[in-house]
């Protein structure tokens, strides 16, 4: 096949998007497909992937995104399919050149974006699933809206990690028979744990540091927990606009020796957190299908989450908690730390459902239905 990944994030910056689009792009070179990925970040590592990586120049915000569709609609015409990596910094620019092109075009959803920035952007306070009905928002917000759901229904196919997101996009007014669901999957590295002191208890979180990722109320049960636990601390990885915040919480309650937030790291480094980890704590009022969750399975480490949708989907074992109610997270946590370390069967689980080489199979499998149909 000849297919064209369109990115709008790309490493070095982080991020699951980011790291599916590199390891995609990959495994489809191994497999024999000839590969071009066009991406929106100017700084971009070509070092990274074994095809051509075509970036754009300008820092100018509306240059940039001309450059991007220009780019895009030059290599579309060498491709078969056109694969976007979202369906809205991606997805647009991608979907008006595959149909200059007379391309079959695909995208990827992963999350509601429309919902993530109006969160970040534009003072909205609902959930994502009170999100998806309500239309009494502000014009900015009604137009992310808007373009994430024509993007999805005018594409050949939406690729979705879950059945949850298969509903949400359902609900955008896309035909079920357009949707088609390919569950996350992970490479298995092995990991030496970050050294730590023996009596220590360290209690891991990782995600980008924004409000939904419930990284607040982890820190605010610290006092309670560091009573309870001698030598219990809190290792948050990451980064994001929420960091301000929560350094000024973790000063307040003046909890420095207690909780650590570690900052942005690559996979690898991040896997050692969680490696070392006596808990990993999911603390998230929405995931795709989450890729630190199957991780933190793949390590064997003993695992606390959010009763939300997609979490539910995964059939590994957790202790689950309504999402930031702070006493449900605290019994969570206290009851793994008191039962130390659990054998489970996670680890054969993630490997036999959640392997890259069955997604990547998949993937390849739906995208050449795609391009003969």
């Amino acid at each position: 096949m000849k297919i064209l990944l369109a990115a709008d994030i790309f490493p070095p910056q982080t991020g699951g998007p980011a790291t599916y689009v590199v390891t995609l792009a990959n495994e489809l070179v191994k497999a024999g497909d000839e590969v071009r990925i066009v991406s929106l970040n100017p700084h971009s590592d070509k070092s990274i992937v074994n095809c051509q990586l075509l970036i754009v120049h300008s820092e100018n915000k509306v240059l940039r995104y001309l450059e991007y569709l220009w780019r895009l609609y030059k290599q579309a015409k060498l491709a078969e399919v056109v694969y976007a990596m979202g369906p809205v910094n991606a997805g647009l620019p991608a979907l008006l050149a595959a149909r200059l092109q007379g391309k079959k075009f695909v995208v990827k959803v992963v999350g509601d974006y429309a919902w993530e920035q109006s969160v970040q952007r534009f003072g909205v306070e609902d959930l994502v699933d009170e999100f998806q009905n309500k239309s009494r928002y502000g014009f900015s917000v009604r137009a992310l809206k808007r373009v994430e759901a024509v993007v999805c229904r005018r594409a050949d196919a939406v690729i979705v990690p879950c059945a949850y997101l298969k509903r949400l996009v359902i609900g955008w007014g896309v035909g079920e028979k357009n949707l088609v669901v390919i569950r996350n999957g992970v490479s298995f590295l092995n990991i030496e744990p970050i050294m730590k002191l023996p009596d220590e208890k360290w209690i891991v979180s990782a995600g980008r540091l924004v409000p939904w990722k419930g990284m607040s109320a982890l820190i605010e049960i610290m006092p309670d927990l560091v009573n309870v636990f001698h030598g219990v601390k809190l290792k948050i990885v990451g980064a994001g606009p929420e960091w301000k915040n929560l350094e000024s919480k973790i000063k307040d309650q003046k909890l420095e020796e207690v909780v650590e937030l570690v900052g942005r790291m690559t996979r690898q480094e991040t896997l050692k957190y969680i490696a070392a980890a006596n808990v990993f704590v999911l603390n998230s009022a929405y995931e795709g299908l989450s890729h630190v969750l199957l991780e933190a399975a793949v390590q064997n480490i003993n695992i606390c989450a959010s009763n939300i949708s997609s979490n539910l989907e995964l059939p590994i074992a957790m202790a689950l908690f309504q999402y930031n109610n702070k006493d449900e997270i605290k019994t969570a946590i206290s009851t793994t730390l008191s039962a130390g370390t659990i054998t489970s069967s996670n680890v054969n689980i993630v490997k036999d459902q959640f392997s890259l080489e069955k997604m990547i199979r998949e993937t390849r499998m739906s995208l050449q239905q795609i391009c003969v149909s």
